[in-house]
């Protein structure tokens, strides 16, 4: 009989279990696996480890959940997401102060100072560079650049106005329609669509939890599962980041420069076992 624990043994009838833990794939055997689910209550283990975050009820039984994020040394995905609503939040109110600094500055005549160009302020850069697999989320941020666009070139309409050679009252009228569309349309629209992104990002920091059982039961929490499947071993020369217990063997991902991490499930019961008789000569 093949011995399940033995890393040079191949089970093409049992594939792996294939998920993101960051920007790593990662993958553990099928065979020790025994349910794949959202995080949705978890009660918090005081006292517990980093790694050891909470624990969930299975099966009318309590397993602890062990998080792979803080293990390799990642943020969490509570704080990622944290993060990324305040970067949110952050470049809401940066185009609400360009609005008002636009008005400011038409009141006093005097130079606008920020960025007339929808790819040099900090949201701009930010969204060339994004990208993400996604297609709900890029079609909602696809929304977002007709708006940002418009609202920053409405700086550049108002300077062309300003030296046109018109009666001054035809003048005025024409940049306080150019600033109620940038106020009222642009900037709404474009702090709107921001506001809702959250509920729409929500969606991608939402934890997995993937079941282990060997003789005792732990969750392990995972950004996104991706596949269930065979994959082929492959020798890595280079020196890895992640070579240690943890990792059992190397696989061939998509591409040659894609590396898949089979890990070893003994390591996560015996990061369980170690923390556990800590916590009991404590």
């Amino acid at each position: 009989m093949s011995n399940l624990n033995d890393p040079k043994i191949n089970i093409p009838d049992i594939p792996l279990i294939v998920f993101k833990v960051g920007q790593m794939t990662c993958a553990v055997d099928g065979a020790r696996v025994i349910s794949i689910q959202r995080m949705e209550e978890f009660t918090l283990t005081p006292h517990s480890p980093d790694e050891i975050f909470g624990s969930i009820n299975f099966r009318n039984k309590v397993i602890p959940i062990l998080d792979l994020r803080t293990m390799f040394g990642l943020p969490t995905r509570m704080k990622e997401y944290s993060d990324f609503i305040k970067m949110l939040d952050q470049r809401k109110q940066d185009h609400i102060k360009w609005v008002n600094t636009l008005k400011e500055t038409i009141k006093n005549n005097t130079p606008f100072p920020l960025a007339t160009n929808p790819h040099q302020c900090a949201f701009g850069k930010w969204y060339d560079k994004y990208d993400n697999p996604n297609k709900k989320i890029m079609f909602h941020l696809e929304r977002i650049r007709d708006p940002h666009n418009k609202l920053h070139h409405a700086a550049l309409d108002v300077a062309q106005i300003q030296e046109r050679d018109i009666p001054e009252e035809e003048k005025n009228a024409q940049i306080q329609e150019i600033l109620c569309k940038a106020e009222t349309d642009y900037m709404a629209t474009v702090v709107g669509l921001l506001d809702s992104a959250k509920t729409i990002f929500k969606d991608i920091y939402q934890t997995m939890l993937i079941v282990v059982e060997d003789k005792e039961q732990i969750a392990i929490a995972v950004d996104e599962v991706v596949a269930v499947t065979n994959l082929e071993e492959i020798t890595v020369e280079k020196q890895s980041l992640m070579c240690g217990s943890m990792v059992q063997r190397f696989l061939k991902g998509k591409t040659e420069d894609d590396i898949i991490y089979h890990l070893n499930h003994d390591a996560f019961f015996k990061k369980i076992m170690s923390e556990a008789e800590e916590k009991e000569n404590f």
